[in-house]
């Protein structure tokens, strides 16, 4: 009896030792690493980058939205996320920091329709050790409402995860017009030389004609049932009352809704919460969105 149980535990740490070095071996094969990339928008090249993660994959893959104009990048999210096995792409969107042509808030949600289809392709998907059927995006402030309208934009996306996200279109008159926001909006804009052709009166002018098509909340209905994280912060740059809590009832009143929300008492860019921030998001990847 003591020899049969010392041969049985000898088989399974000998398969554990296995498995420990098979998977090393695969990690050395194929370990992470980083390669630029660059996206073409009608003509307007766009700047990026996908940090790849370690292992032969083809692994989930995270599209990372920055905000307006973009300061905060979220890249320890970024890393983060590499570290337990997704690939993570980040862009530029057109005439911000250098990608080529003028930004606009509707063609910035055009770029991350582009991005998607690139990464969607058969042929750069296998180059970039992607999983064409496990794509989901994540997005701060701006690219919170970016996230979401890419998801609801887009069948082929898995889920979708806002920081703090606004609402372009919030009340059918944008986040210029929206009298919680009008000023700092207003004033912010006309400061970012970095967008290049933007300005506060561009910004008013595409939102005038535009409000209603941005509004997140008159999209909804094209979910279907895919899930959603919505995390919170309880400031002034995006109000819950107008931006954030509209949203979250209307997703939540969607067929087969599966949304997640948390509210963090931080700031706009959670800077004092970062680990709680990654941590809620590698769990809601891995345990909503690593399947389709």
């Amino acid at each position: 009896m003591k020899f049969s149980y010392t041969l049985s535990l000898f088989i399974t740490l000998l398969l554990i030792s296995l498995s420990n070095t098979t998977y090393a071996k695969a990690a050395n094969n194929y370990p992470a690493s980083t390669k630029e990339l660059t996206f073409n928008a009608d003509g307007d090249r766009m700047s990026g980058f996908i940090y790849q993660a370690p292992g032969i994959g083809p692994h989930p893959t995270v599209l990372l939205l920055h905000g307006y104009p973009g300061n905060e990048k979220n890249l320890d999210v970024a890393q983060a996320l590499r570290s337990i096995g997704w690939n993570v792409v980040f862009f530029h969107y057109r005439g911000a920091w250098g990608s080529e042509g003028e930004f606009s808030f509707l063609n910035a949600e055009q770029d991350v329709q582009t991005v998607l289809q690139f990464i969607s392709d058969e042929a750069n998907a296998k180059a970039l050790n992607i999983d064409r059927n496990l794509i989901s995006i994540i997005g701060h402030s701006m690219g919170g409402h970016l996230a979401i309208a890419g998801i609801l934009d887009n069948q082929s996306v898995n889920c979708a995860v806002a920081y703090d996200g606004a609402n372009l279109g919030v009340g059918d008159v944008g986040i210029i017009d929206d009298p919680n926001t009008t000023i700092p909006w207003l004033e912010y804009s006309d400061s970012l030389f970095m967008l290049n052709g933007w300005s506060g009166d561009k910004a008013k002018q595409e939102l005038k004609t535009h409000a209603k098509a941005l509004n997140l909340v008159r999209r909804v209905n094209t979910l279907n049932g895919r899930s959603v994280l919505l995390i919170a912060a309880d400031t002034d740059v995006i109000p819950l009352k107008s931006h954030i809590e509209p949203l979250l009832e209307a997703l939540v009143k969607t067929n087969n809704s599966d949304v997640t929300y948390k509210l963090i008492d931080d700031d706009h860019s959670f800077n004092s919460s970062r680990t709680e921030l990654i941590s809620t998001t590698q769990n809601f990847l891995n345990t909503k969105c690593k399947a389709k």
